[in-house]
């Protein structure tokens, strides 16, 4: 019985990874695809991947403050103390209902306006 639980634990903790990951990779290309193309530069700032907006971040790290997952200060800038927040809350079970702040991370997700994973 025991070995069933620990293969069970091991098969969770390994498929929320994939499904964030396969979700973060949807959304990125669905935002890629959205993006409209601007005239063509040599300059530094058109070579940047696309970004998320710091006000877009800022209601992330609120969002995840208030879910008891720290973040790190809130500055706009999808850090690393922001992406393991994420990935922490990502991680929990999914609440019944959800509070305004997890509908706000939940919308983080889904809206694909992130460049890269957490």
């Amino acid at each position: 019985m025991g070995l069933i639980r620990r293969a069970s634990l091991g098969i969770m903790c390994g498929v929320v990874p994939v499904m964030l990951a396969s979700l973060i990779l949807a959304a990125v290309a669905k935002a890629q695809a959205q993006v409209k193309p601007r005239a063509s530069t040599t300059t530094a700032e058109s070579k940047k991947p696309v970004a998320t907006s710091p006000e877009r971040v800022r209601e992330l790290q609120k969002a995840l403050l208030e879910t008891g997952n720290d973040p790190g200060p809130i500055d706009g800038i999808l850090g690393p103390r922001t992406k393991a927040a994420l990935r922490k809350y990502a991680s929990a079970p999914p609440p019944a209902a959800l509070t305004p702040a997890q509908q706000i991370i939940a919308q983080f997700g889904k809206a694909g306006d992130r460049s890269q994973s957490p």
